[in-house]
């Protein structure tokens, strides 16, 4: 038992050399590190609504529809476990982690992001191919192929059926740009 009661001390003695280890939060406020992963904050200028980011999602809180011609992306924060995933997977890069990490709310809207996107539809069948954003980035990467013709003659206007049916009604084209990529 005077063994026992001996080490305790030692060890209440050890602990009171060491000082303070633990910070006042919450009643003094306390910065995140360098890489924290706080509340994720999309922005809806760089974001294409790909849905990449949707993908990546381990916690699959990030869900996109699309209704009369408007493509929603939608993420729900309360099941969110800031993994990062959803902005390592962005190719914009429209996704970061913010140093927010307090996030308690009454309302459960306050814990939801949204952005909406204007559909691009097939200029034949009116189905939908995906963002004008996603459209326009994909025209300004490939820029203007003289040989192929791609950007000028309407090809990023039609779904993948679309493209498949006017290769059939026009062969020649098909070789042309066949014989062009070899």
């Amino acid at each position: 038992m005077l063994k026992h009661t001996i080490s305790e001390l030692k060890e209440a003695l050890v602990c009171l050399e060491a000082g303070r280890v633990t910070l006042p939060y919450p009643f003094a406020p306390h910065a995140p590190e360098g890489e924290f992963r706080g509340k994720p904050v999309l922005n809806t200028r760089k974001c294409m609504s790909c849905g990449a980011c949707g993908n990546a999602c381990p916690a699959r809180l990030i869900s996109i529809t699309d209704e009369a011609g408007v493509r929603t992306l939608r993420f729900e924060l309360g099941r969110c476990t800031y993994c990062g995933n959803c902005r390592d997977a962005c190719p914009q890069e429209a996704i970061t982690l913010s140093q927010q990490f307090e996030l308690s709310t009454a309302s459960t809207s306050d814990l939801e992001i949204r952005g909406e996107f204007h559909l691009q539809v097939c200029r034949r069948c009116g189905a939908p191919i995906g963002t004008l954003r996603q459209v326009g980035v994909i025209r300004e990467r490939l820029g203007v192929v003289p040989e192929l013709q791609i950007a000028d003659s309407g090809f990023l206007t039609l779904c993948p059926a679309c493209r498949r049916a006017s290769f059939l009604d026009n062969p020649a084209l098909a070789v042309e740009v066949t014989r062009e990529r070899a």
